[in-house]
C-alpha cells in the first residue's frame, strides 16, 4: 500500500511538473524512454538464450528513474497511438507480464520475467493469435524446450537442449508442412532421416543451425 500510494503521489505531482509531465501515459504507466540502466541501453528483447553458455554469460540489466531504481508499469509507444511494448519493474528489474506487439496491433511476444530473467513459457506469434515460437525456461533462465510452428499452425520442429534433466544431451525432431515426421537428431549420436529411411552416426552439433 505504501508502495502504491508513494506512485499515486509521484503521479500526481508529475501532473504539475514540467520536469516530467510527459514521463507517464494516461494510466500512469512510465514511459520507457524516461528510463536509465546499468548498461547503458534500453534493450528489452526476450527469448534470446538458447543454450547454457548464455545463461552463464547473461547479467540482467538494472533500470533506474530520476537516479532510483524503478518498480511500477512501464509502456513503450511507437508513435503517440500505437502500443509497442508493455510490463512491469520490480526493483528496477523486469518482472512479471510482458507483452510485444506489431504495429498492426497484433501480438509479437509475451511472457513472464523474475529479477530480470524470462522464466516458464514465451511465445511469439507471426500475428493475431498465430503461434510461431514457444520458448520453456526453468526458474534458473535455462532453456527446457524450443516449439516452432508453421503458418499454417503445423507442428514444425521441438526442440529439447543440453541440460541435466535430459542427460546433457540436445534433442530435435523436425516434420514438414503436411505433419510427417522429417528426422529426429540427438546430439553427437544419430540423425534419423525419415523422408530417405535412414539412419546415420554423426559427429558434429546440428542442433542451432
Amino acid at each position: 500500500m505504501i508502495n502504491l500510494n508513494a506512485q499515486l503521489l509521484g503521479l500526481f505531482f508529475c501532473l504539475f511538473l514540467s520536469s516530467c509531465k510527459n514521463d507517464f501515459d494516461k494510466e500512469g504507466r512510465l514511459h520507457i524512454e524516461s528510463l536509465t540502466s546499468s548498461s547503458g541501453t534500453l534493450k528489452f528483447t526476450p527469448m534470446l538464450r538458447s543454450d547454457s553458455a548464455s545463461v552463464l554469460s547473461f547479467i540482467p540489466d538494472t533500470f533506474f528513474y530520476d537516479g532510483k531504481p524503478f518498480t511500477g508499469a512501464v509502456v513503450r509507444y511507437a508513435d503517440e497511438s500505437k502500443l509497442q511494448l508493455e510490463g512491469r519493474m520490480k526493483n528496477g528489474l523486469m518482472d512479471s507480464t510482458w507483452s510485444y506487439y506489431y504495429l498492426s496491433g497484433g501480438l509479437r511476444m509475451k511472457g513472464n520475467y523474475r529479477s530480470g530473467w524470462d522464466i516458464g513459457k514465451w511465445t511469439s506469434y507471426y500475428g493475431y493469435g498465430k503461434k510461431k515460437i514457444e520458448k520453456v525456461y526453468d526458474p534458473y533462465g535455462f532453456m527446457l524446450s524450443r516449439i516452432e510452428y508453421y503458418d499454417n499452425g503445423q507442428l514444425k520442429s521441438l526442440q529439447q537442449v543440453k541440460h541435466p534433466d535430459y542427460g546433457s544431451r540436445m534433442r530435435r525432431m523436425q516434420w514438414n508442412r503436411k505433419g510427417e515426421l522429417d528426422y529426429i537428431y540427438v546430439e553427437d549420436s544419430i540423425l534419423k532421416r525419415f523422408s530417405t529411411d535412414e539412419t546415420e552416426k554423426v559427429g558434429e552439433d546440428l542442433f542451432m543451425e
